[in-house]
Parts: C-alpha cells; structure tokens; sequence
C-alpha cells in the first residue's frame, strides 16, 4: 500500500514538474518569438530571395543602452554664409556704383563688371577657407530600449536550392521601429551580444542541395549513356 502510494506522489511529481517545464518553455518561446513578425516583414522587404517566414529567433536581449551619434552642426556656417552673401551684396553694389561714376566709355564700365566679379570671386575663396573652422562635430546621445536579436533565415534560389543565412538586428522597443546596424555597432551591449551569438552566425551548408546537385550530374552523365545505348541496340 505504502509503495503504491509512493509511486503516486513520484507520478504526481513528475506531472507538475512537466507542466512547470512545459509553460517555462512555452513562455520563452513567447519571448524569442516577440518580433519574429517584424523581422520576417523586415526581410521581406531587404533581403533578396528571401524565402518567406523562414526566419527563426535564435536569441534575444532587451537592455536599456546609450547610443551615441556623431553629426556635423552646421548652425554656424548657415549664419556665417547669410552674413557674407548680405555683406557682398552691398560691397558688390557699392563698388560698381563708385566705378559707374567714373566710366565715360562702355569699356569703363564692361571694366567695373569684370573687377566686380573678380573681387566675390576672391572673396568666395577666402570664405570657403574659413568656413571649415565653422563646421563643428557633435555627438548626440540617446537613452533607448533596444532589443537585441540573433536570428537566422533562409534565402531560396531556382525554386528548389535554399540558403541558410545569419542576421543580427536591433530593435527600438517603444518607438517599435528597428535602428540601423552601423549606429549601434559602437555600443557595448551590442559589442557583448554580437560576441557572445558568434557562433550562430557560422551557418551551414544545407545538404539537400548538395544532394540536389549530385542528383543532376549524375542525370548529366548517365542520360546521353542510355541515349547511346538505345541508338546501337536499335542499329
């Protein structure tokens, strides 16, 4: 009695175990699978022959990162060039009006144009040395949620050979738009996620093709070896 008893405490055990086991796996799966959609629309969209809804989440991080982005502010230069162009301006018209005075002929004043345009000419390149020391470089950061995917995917060419490709791809959980790659590769918690799934990135080779492959060449040979065979029984 007591061993049957036993016996029922273990099977009970063993029940809320698989059930703890079975909803545990259940919610990671849930958690992998939370942006399969928008990769799978992502490759859709970039990927060419891409074979739809072959992307599986192989591993995901959500983490609260700084990205840090460099930009150039040219606020400076803009109101610099708008003082130079209304400085010109009114150095052009009183040039030419103080050289107007003075022209008697028509090559007096074909003279004033010509010294006009000479001088904004030289007076351009002066500028442009200058407006280098105008332009600074910013750097912008940004606090965001971004979630970190490995996933992998298959590309499909001539309706039967497939391809398995690797991608990582970063994700802005509230404005619920994936961020570029290249303005995040600097950040940390990338640098850690991208070390960390190397190895899912060393795809393999699919073997059915290779089989598909050996399958042709060996129809290649042995179909013109049974077309010649026919040809001398028939002879």
């Amino acid at each position: 009695m007591k061993f049957i008893q036993k016996l029922s405490v273990i099977g009970l055990s063993v029940c809320i175990l698989s059930i703890v086991f079975s909803s545990t796996s259940m919610a990671t799966k849930i958690v992998t699978d939370e942006y399969l959609d928008s990769v799978n629309n992502k490759n859709k969209n970039e990927v060419h022959y891409y074979k739809n809804d072959s992307a599986k989440i192989l591993a995901q991080e959500t983490k609260t990162v700084l990205i840090k982005t460099e930009r150039e502010d040219k606020s400076k230069l803009e109101q610099k060039t708008k003082e130079f162009e209304e400085k010109m301006k009114m150095e052009q018209i009183a040039f030419i009006e103080e050289g107007l005075k003075k022209a008697t002929t028509l090559q007096d004043v074909e003279k004033v144009k010509s010294e006009a345009a000479n001088l904004l000419k030289k007076e351009k390149e002066l500028f442009k040395k200058e407006s280098e020391t105008y332009v600074k470089k910013v750097t912008d950061t940004e606090k965001v949620d971004l979630a970190m995917i490995s996933s992998s995917y298959k590309t499909i060419m001539d309706d039967f050979f497939t391809f398995n490709k690797h991608r990582f791809y970063y994700y802005d959980v509230n404005k619920n738009e994936f961020v570029p790659n290249d303005k995040v590769s600097k950040t940390e918690e990338v640098k850690e996620f991208e070390k960390k799934h190397k190895e899912e990135t060393l795809v393999k080779v699919n073997p059915i093709n290779t089989l598909i492959l050996f399958i042709l060449l060996g129809l290649l040979c042995t179909i013109p070896l049974s077309i010649s065979i026919r040809q001398k029984n028939r002879a």
